[in-house]
């Protein structure tokens, strides 16, 4: 039984997944807040579009509806 985990996050990950390591830590990393409003803004992004299809879609139904006089 080991008394001390192992600190090596990196040890069976093959050598192209693993990032840079600077002086201080890994080099482009993002940051966790960083992830975090990426994250939002893709929910935002997610739903201002489908917002957008709906609008068009209703535009359109709406102009085939009343062009058939």
């Amino acid at each position: 039984m080991r008394v001390f985990t192992d600190l090596n996050l990196n040890a069976d990950t093959p050598l192209r997944i693993q990032p840079e390591s600077g002086q201080w830590g890994p080099v482009d990393v993002q940051a966790t807040r960083r992830k975090k409003r990426n994250r939002w803004m893709w929910v935002v992004a997610f739903v201002v579009v489908a917002a957008l299809l709906f609008l068009f879609g209703s535009w359109v139904y709406g102009m085939i509806m009343n062009s058939g006089g």
